[in-house]
């Protein structure tokens, strides 16, 4: 897609003399220049910034990663949620300020998550990355953002106890912990009679659970949620050249379109190693997938065979936010296949279950202790200066 620039030409440039005391003043004006924007962290804090025009999204994310000693940053990014309700996925490489954020009063709300995940949790190599896939599967699930039957959720929530509270030690008290813990998604209360019925399902398994460590109880849930078809999946509301509405769901597997009413089973599946290009202009978004069974020759693909073309619509934001994304799951594909052979061996989940166990929360990071109001965010390094 070609992007015209408009050339101005050179013109005489009107010299001003300010006088010095003008121009320290303006200097101070320019660094706290830029927009409030609040982090929300997996962890449920809040971190406030002042953004200044020039800092990039890497260093963003830098930023907010070095509270949590995290490592592993390839598998997180930072969102913000655009007009179309969806999550929109700030670009590493540009300004964060240069996005399209929603023109509403008040601070940028900024969502750090996962964006790329995989396999399993036994090939993240760190115990802190291990720890904010825990929280981002747990909000995932309670935001409804997962598919999950409500028999499942009442399980999952009984693991959510064991790693928060420990061993089961009265109804009163689970049911006082389950009101404060983000455990039963709104959708399944309403597919039952009463929240006294949720929470004696609850409690029910919760009980089983006796003597299971925190770690233990991680890595159970995180298998649960493994399992899961809808996990994963970043999901795109499309319609087709009929009118008729889709979902489009992109992973690392590769990207999937869906009926209206069922996120679970695909009914078209397009992995990333048949995908031959990607592109989008305007309302459109189109992938050409190399097909076997059909030899066909087009414009695009003229004295080649064996390529189908795939097109979606939605409004021009949505279909570049998708196109985005689909752009960089495909690298992180092509990534991960091409360090295969660097890649460190899976560890055994009973190892990992130990490890957390050890090591404890991420209560302990660096933000916990420090304050996080009143900050600038600087345009070159990202350090914090106060303000």
């Amino acid at each position: 897609m070609v992007v015209q620039t408009a050339v101005t030409p050179n013109r005489p440039q009107r010299l001003l003399k300010i006088p010095y005391g003008s121009l320290r003043r303006r200097s101070v004006e320019r660094m706290t220049e830029g927009r409030r924007c609040q982090v929300h962290l997996l962890d449920d804090r809040k971190l406030e910034l002042l953004v200044q025009p020039k800092l990039l999204a890497k260093e963003l994310l830098d930023l907010v990663a070095s509270h949590f000693n995290l490592k592993e940053k390839e598998y997180f990014g930072i969102a913000f949620t655009d007009e179309t309700g969806h999550l929109n996925w700030l670009q590493l490489d540009r300004r964060v300020l240069e996005h399209d954020f929603p023109k509403k009063s008040g601070p940028v709300v900024l969502y750090f998550c996962v964006r790329f995940y995989i396999e399993s949790i036994s090939y993240l190599k760190d115990n802190a990355t291990i720890e904010l896939f825990f929280l981002n599967a747990k909000s995932c699930i309670y935001k409804e953002l997962i598919d999950v039957d409500s028999e499942v959720v009442f399980e999952l929530a009984s693991y959510i106890l064991q790693e928060a509270k420990g061993d089961f030690s009265s109804n009163e008290v689970v049911r006082s912990d389950l009101k404060k813990l983000p455990a039963l998604p709104t959708q399944a209360l309403k597919e039952h009679p009463s929240l006294a019925y949720c929470e004696d399902r609850v409690i029910e398994y919760y009980k089983k659970l006796n003597g299971q460590t925190r770690g233990q109880a991680i890595v159970n849930y995180m298998s649960i949620v493994e399992s899961l078809p809808t996990y994963g999946v970043h999901y795109y509301a499309v319609k087709d050249k009929q009118g008729i509405p889709w979902w489009l769901g992109l992973s690392y597997k590769g990207i999937f379109q869906y009926d209206y009413h069922d996120k679970v089973k695909p009914r078209k599946i397009f992995q990333w190693r048949q995908l031959e290009n990607l592109y989008f202009r305007e309302k459109k978004f189109s992938v050409e997938v190399h097909d076997p069974r059909r030899a066909s020759v087009t414009r695009r693909t003229f004295g080649h065979s064996g390529i189908a073309v795939h097109t979606w619509y939605a409004c021009p934001a949505l279909i570049k936010s998708i196109w985005a994304m689909a752009i960089s799951q495909h690298q992180f594909y092509l990534d991960r296949k091409q360090s295969k052979s660097k890649i460190h061996a899976a560890r055994s989940l009973s190892e990992i279950a130990i490890d957390l166990t050890e090591t404890g929360t991420l209560k302990t990071s660096k933000l916990a202790n420090m304050g996080s109001k009143g900050k600038i965010i600087s345009g070159s390094s990202g350090s914090l200066l106060s303000s």
